[in-house]
């Protein structure tokens, strides 16, 4: 049984098909009734809107079938979708070489007839499919073929709608200069981190930052500083970690581990600072004030609050860091070699 080939551009096309985050989601309603009616208009009892992964085809919605998806190799969608402008019709798959011997034929639920119309994005990739299928063989009727293609572009159509709340939650949640999240996300990762601190005791770190930056320089070159500070800051996080803009100059840190994993992070973080080219260049500093929960605090709000005391006493020490082990150590904690620091950092 030959596999179908892959598309030209199907690095794009899996980019894209990922930019609607839909694979391996819960049935939803607008889908579930688009395949019970193409079913119904083509008079078959198979129905399925089917998107190509890398490996597999996944069903968002099926009628008729219990799968939720199967192997790329055996899905007449992925043959679908290489001629995105053209519905795929196979009036009897064991007549056809491509799908005699597939084990959908062969095997259960048994295809005979086959038709598909690719759904394609605005930006031209076939996503997948919208499909009906048959357990004999059939012809395809003018009229059912655009009755399919007419609900296909329905698919579309609320695709297309999913993308742009996706892009529009992700903008609330986002700082526009930086990119990172902003403060109202933060606050909601901090409290997840609560949770979680009071459901199995995991430990976490806040760090609290503010960016000096000299009263002459130019507005663009703040932006830059802005941005530069919030790359590092990102980088310097495991995929797990979070951080945000919270407004202004001020940036925060929400970092995982127990043991001395915060103060290290957060001591590793300030020495970047301290030395970076730019932020030397124009002379700007960065102060962190950072506290790492053995016990969990009260909430959200009192985990930055405790940062920031942390940071307003860092902005008085010539370290510009402070760090404290909030419910181990009491102690406050400067770097090993606050000396070795520029006071400017």
């Amino acid at each position: 049984m030959p596999a179908a080939p892959l598309p030209k551009t199907e690095a794009e096309r899996l980019a894209a098909l990922r930019s609607y985050n839909v694979l391996d989601t819960s049935e939803e309603a607008a889908f579930d009734e688009i395949v019970a009616l193409a079913a119904r208009l083509t008079n078959t009892p198979i129905s399925l809107v089917s998107l190509i992964d890398e490996n597999r085809q996944w069903f968002k919605a099926h009628a008729g079938l219990e799968a939720r998806e199967t192997p790329r190799d055996q899905a007449f969608c992925a043959h679908a979708i290489l001629n995105p402008a053209t519905p795929l019709v196979v009036p009897d798959a064991r007549q056809d070489p491509r799908f005699a011997d597939n084990p959908l034929v062969t095997g259960g639920p048994g295809i005979r007839f086959y038709a598909g119309v690719p759904l394609v994005n605005p930006e031209g990739h076939a996503l997948g499919t919208l499909c009906v299928i048959d357990s004999k063989p059939r012809e395809f009727s003018a009229d059912e073929q655009n009755s399919l293609v007419t609900l296909a572009h329905t698919v579309g159509t609320t695709l297309e709608l999913r993308r742009a709340m996706i892009e529009i939650r992700r903008l609330a949640a986002t700082d526009a200069t930086t990119g990172l999240h902003n403060q109202t996300e933060f606050l909601r990762a901090a409290d997840a981190a609560i949770a979680r601190h009071h459901r199995n005791g995991e430990i976490f770190t806040v760090a609290y930052l503010d960016l000096k930056v000299p009263e002459e320089t130019a507005p663009g070159e703040h932006t830059r500083l802005l941005r530069h500070v919030g790359a590092i800051l990102s980088a310097s996080l495991a995929t797990v970690d979070f951080a945000a803009r919270l407004g202004g100059n001020e940036f925060a840190a929400l970092t995982h581990g127990g043991g001395d994993a915060g103060y290290a992070w957060a001591s590793q973080l300030h020495k970047q600072f301290a030395s970076d080219p730019l932020l030397v260049d124009l002379h700007t500093s960065v102060a962190i004030g950072a506290a790492t929960f053995h016990a969990p605090p009260r909430d959200a709000l009192g985990a930055l609050a405790a940062a920031e005391t942390l940071l307003r006493r860092a902005k008085l020490s010539a370290s510009h860091f402070m760090h404290e082990n909030k419910g181990a150590c009491p102690a406050l904690a400067l770097l090993p070699e606050p000396a070795a620091i520029s006071a400017a950092a």
